[in-house]
């Protein structure tokens, strides 16, 4: 099975997403450290409400792999578990190559346990060896047969090279001239792979989350038994046990004898002050 969908930018401002079909839009959200789309939250939430899939994306322009994660993720907050997540790889920061965009998806899986897709050409594909990438991350891989202008491809066509260490991806874009009823001017048309299920596990954390029951064990507190010295009421030292029940903070009444057979009784407040009584 196989859904079609758009991609789409601040480019395409006046899209009223209602009029144009689609199974699926991806939205770009922002681009480098400090650009954010004017449109993107209007893009998004139109899809969302036509029940539409939705995916967001972030441009990388080359100004840091971890910052501009950073940058997306803080402007995507609402969105984490409700949209696929991605990251467009293309023009300047290429240089940065598989380094470079590891370092981003990386980032944007610790701190969501989701694994954003890869968006980018055949030929960046075929530039450098993506291998740390595609064990731990999927493909959404543009190629073009030309510019003329095509509506949605059932089987797109395809050069015959191979797309890397990918094998294939789940998204192919496969023109950047598409066009549509409802919507005067060029669009980014999309293959996904899959159905809407397949989508759905893509935005799902893939992080084993382990619930840890903690068992209280309620036992009787150890009462230590000081020695008390005080003296009797003729001068003589005498010793005896302090005691403190602690049951609804009240006092045991202690009865003590001296060495000569005087007796006494003992009591303890709340505040721990003792009282020593001779028994009459």
């Amino acid at each position: 099975m196989t859904l079609n969908g758009i991609d789409i930018s601040n480019w395409q401002t006046d899209i009223d997403l209602s009029k144009v079909d689609s199974d699926f839009v991806i939205v770009k959200t922002t681009e480098g450290t400090d650009y954010v789309s004017p449109v993107a939250d209007a893009q998004i939430q139109q899809s969302m409400k036509l029940n539409k899939l939705v995916g967001v994306y972030h441009y990388a322009t080359g100004a840091g792999a971890i910052a501009e994660a950073k940058f997306f993720l803080s402007n995507i907050k609402g969105y984490i578990g409700k949209a696929l997540l991605a990251l467009d790889f293309e023009g300047e920061a290429i240089v940065g190559g598989p380094t470079y965009a590891k370092a981003f998806l990386d980032t944007v899986y610790q701190a969501t346990g989701i694994r954003p897709l890869l968006y980018t050409s055949k030929s960046v594909i075929n530039q450098y060896d993506w291998s740390a990438v595609s064990k731990e991350y999927d493909l959404w891989g543009a190629q073009y047969a030309s510019t003329a202008h095509i509506g949605y491809q059932s089987e797109p066509w395809e050069d015959g090279t191979a797309w890397g260490s990918f094998g294939k991806p789940v998204i192919r874009q496969y023109t950047g001239y598409g066009r549509l009823a409802g919507y005067v001017g060029n669009l980014d048309l999309d293959l996904f792979y899959g159905d809407a299920d397949s989508w759905h596990k893509l935005l799902q954390s893939d992080k084993q989350v382990h619930e840890t029951t903690t068992t209280t064990t309620t036992t009787n507190p150890v009462i230590e038994t000081p020695i008390f010295q005080f003296s009797d009421d003729k001068g003589n030292k005498t010793y005896a046990y302090t005691h403190w029940e602690a049951i609804a903070g009240k006092a045991k009444l202690i009865r003590l004898e001296s060495q000569n057979g005087t007796e006494f009784e003992l009591t303890v407040d709340d505040t721990g002050k003792l009282t020593v009584v001779k028994k009459e």
